[in-house]
């Protein structure tokens, strides 16, 4: 009867079966507990036994290391940052700028059907009466990557000026898009200046602002990193 019961579960096992019938289970109580031993052959003709483990090894040129960022580098890279910014927000004359802004929103507008003009009144550039001002063009946004990326270590000068070229590239070209959108809602009268201007701005702006920066570390996978480890208290940095 035990020997009966051995060769049920026996033949359970090899076809990966956690099931017994009631009259193997009834005999497996009535014996004695007895320790089954599966010899190899057992384990070689079950088709349920695990599947071979394969390991591979990462390169050794993309090792990461984790190292903690002092407080001076830190303060340091801010003052950095924060002085370029200011430094190219304020110093030049962006005239050239916002009279570029202006005459290429013209352009698109007329397009589009819609008949504007440019005209300029000394330093001051105006979209029909609409006044293009510094901060039309974009350019603070322009300022905020230009004092985070320059200052930003581990990248090579060539990747921080191509990223800093495709990014201020495209938010010249999606500012422009803002303005013409803008323009047209108030052109339409489907919505007032002070409604079209502000609101709709701050909205689009935002969302281009996370669009920038996702292409950004895109390009420059180093300045996500740098600024993801400073918010954690320390730097990623990756080994060449």
């Amino acid at each position: 009867m035990v020997l009966r019961a051995k060769v049920i579960a026996f033949v359970c096992y090899l076809e990966g079966s956690d099931f017994l019938l009631p009259d193997a289970m009834l005999m497996m109580k009535r014996a004695s507990p007895i320790k089954i031993q599966i010899c190899a052959a057992a384990a070689k003709f079950n088709r349920y036994k695990e599947a071979p483990i394969h390991r591979t090894k990462m390169p050794s040129s993309k090792t990461l290391e984790n190292k903690n960022q002092s407080p001076r580098n830190i303060i340091l890279y801010i003052v950095t940052a924060a002085l370029i910014i200011l430094a190219l927000y304020y110093l030049p004359n962006y005239f050239f700028l916002e009279k570029a802004t202006a005459e290429h929103a013209a352009v698109v507008l007329n397009s589009l059907g819609m008949n504007v003009q440019t005209k300029i009144v000394g330093e001051s550039v105006f979209l029909e009466e609409i006044k293009i001002v510094k901060d039309c063009t974009g350019v603070q946004v322009i300022a905020v990557f230009f004092g985070l990326i320059i200052p930003a270590p581990k990248a090579s000068w060539k990747n921080k000026i191509l990223t800093l070229a495709i990014v201020s590239t495209i938010l010249y070209v999606a500012n422009l898009l803002r303005i013409v959108l803008e323009f047209g809602l108030v052109y339409l009268k489907i919505l007032p200046w002070s409604l079209a201007h502000y609101p709709l701005s701050l909205l689009l702006g935002i969302i281009g602002v996370f669009v920038l920066v996702f292409v950004a570390n895109r390009l420059l996978p180093e300045f996500g990193e740098f600024l993801f480890g400073i918010t954690r208290g320390r730097i990623a940095y990756s080994s060449k």
